[in-house]
């Protein structure tokens, strides 16, 4: 039957978008990329269409071009696939925060390692996918952090080694190396990226890792995250022109030494660039200027072919409140009306310094409530209902009409979280907040989750870590 659904209009031309992308490789042939890594310098400058200058590398339109056609983008990101996607919305939840509200009393403090598998726990019994919630401060040394929030995260989701959403940090070939080796055990996806450190630097360590393996046909991704007036210019038209340039620059990079491996742009941090608060110093997610960086985002996405993953769960609020409820649902609503389907950072706050538990029941009911309003309705002969109209007629109830029996278990929104009862109701029921109803659905589903690995796959993690052990903890 025809749906009907809303979305919305205006934005960006077809000819300014093209306009962007002119600048955008012009920038790229005359400015290029930093490229502090000698060996990876030296693969590239043996390619056609690329010039050297100390350690700036130059490539031309037509290269860029071809870089652009050869993106390869993993089939998770363009199904449909009901277990892992959540039908047609994807939410990504994790960004390895230092801090947690602590469950219990509500207080913020350092994560540990039980928080790490607690939280992917609620995670995953959402099907949110990404990288680890938390980093466990309370392994040491911090290169075993890593080893270990990648291994927690192995043991309590099925999904959340999904490499194309996965930004778990490797910070040395010898962190990547046990990463990958427990990849291997799992059956999972192996992926390696560098950030562009606006403006136009390729991070020296993230390529140290990613010649570690080149020769093993690892997906390779490339990301950047411009700051409007700080790291590019304070205009989002000229930041977006930026970081097209700095992204595309740094796929032509993976184009020319990927020698055979899959090459795409990182979905977390694309075609993006964020606006600054010049008070305070900080990244201001949420705001009025983030919404329209999204939607910028999305067009300029479309146009490259890049999957669209909207980072409308992130705000600048300390805690699960008002500030934060606003500024989540009214960048997913705006971000979903414009086309995008995945959202990320479920159940980041003070941008992405805590991790709360709390915060990432609210966020799934947020994509829930958007995802309700985008869905539209049906237009039909029966949904028109003249004939249920008739039959009632004139003083008369619905309630009991059989149009009513039928459809409405299925016609309204029904929500986990937010509360539909009436004050003298929700009184007599103990009169709970919002942010206590969140903690004990919270407490509930990290209880009720049960994923186990099999246990020779359990074996041979437990393996590789206690190797690491040996080498990082002595």
């Amino acid at each position: 039957m025809p749906q009907v659904t809303y979305g919305l209009v205006g934005g960006l031309s077809p000819e300014q978008i093209e306009r962007m992308h002119t600048e955008a490789l012009g920038l790229i042939e005359r400015v290029g990329l930093r490229v502090a890594h000698e060996a990876i310098r030296g693969v590239a400058a043996d390619h056609a269409g690329v010039t050297v200058s100390g350690e700036v590398l130059r490539f031309a339109p037509e290269l860029v071009e071809a870089a652009i056609a050869a993106q390869v983008y993993p089939d998770l990101l363009r199904q449909k696939d009901r277990t892992v996607l959540g039908g047609d919305t994807a939410i990504v939840s994790g960004a390895y925060c230092l801090n947690v509200t602590d469950l219990d009393t509500g207080a913020v403090r350092p994560a540990t390692l039980q928080d790490v598998r607690d939280l992917t726990r609620l995670a995953d019994s959402y099907g949110m996918l990404g990288s680890a919630p938390v980093r466990p401060l309370d392994v040491a040394p911090a290169e075993l952090q890593e080893i270990a929030l990648q291994k927690a995260c192995f043991e309590c989701s099925p999904t959340k080694h999904v490499g194309a959403l996965d930004a778990n940090p490797r910070t040395t070939p010898e962190i990547a190396e046990y990463a990958y080796e427990m990849h291997q055990a799992v059956g999972a996806e192996f992926a390696l990226g560098f950030w562009v450190i606006s403006p136009f630097q390729a991070n020296a360590d993230d390529l140290e890792v990613m010649w570690h393996f080149l020769d093993r046909e690892v997906p390779l991704w490339v990301a950047t995250m411009p700051i409007m007036g700080a790291t590019s210019p304070i205009f989002p038209v000229g930041s977006y022109v930026q970081s097209l340039a700095e992204l595309l620059a740094g796929l032509t990079l993976l184009h020319v030494i990927s020698r055979g491996s899959p090459i795409y742009c990182s979905v977390i941090d694309s075609v993006r660039a964020y606006p600054f608060d010049m008070r305070y110093g900080s990244f201001v997610y949420g705001s009025p200027e983030d919404i329209l960086a999204t939607l910028i985002q999305v067009q300029l996405n479309a146009r490259y072919g890049i999957p669209v993953l909207a980072k409308s769960l992130l705000t600048a609020s300390k805690q699960p409140d008002a500030h934060a409820g606003a500024e989540k649902c009214a960048h997913t609503l705006a971000a979903f009306l414009a086309g995008a389907r995945m959202f990320t950072n479920a159940g980041l706050l003070s941008v992405d310094e805590i991790y709360s538990p709390e915060q990432t029941v609210i966020d799934y009911e947020i994509v829930q409530y958007c995802r309700a309003v985008c869905r539209g309705y049906e237009f039909s002969d029966e949904t028109l209902a003249a004939p249920a109209i008739e039959q009632v007629g004139i003083g008369g109830t619905f309630l009991d009409h059989d149009t009513t029996l039928d459809n409405y278990r299925t016609a309204f929104h029904e929500p986990e979280l937010f509360d539909h009862r009436m004050l003298q109701t929700w009184q007599n029921d103990g009169a709970e907040t919002i942010r206590e109803r969140a903690r004990e659905i919270a407490r509930k589903r990290i209880a009720a989750h049960d994923f186990a690995l099999p246990g020779d796959i359990q074996r041979d993690l437990d393996a590789i870590y206690e190797r690491a052990k040996r080498r990082y903890a002595g």
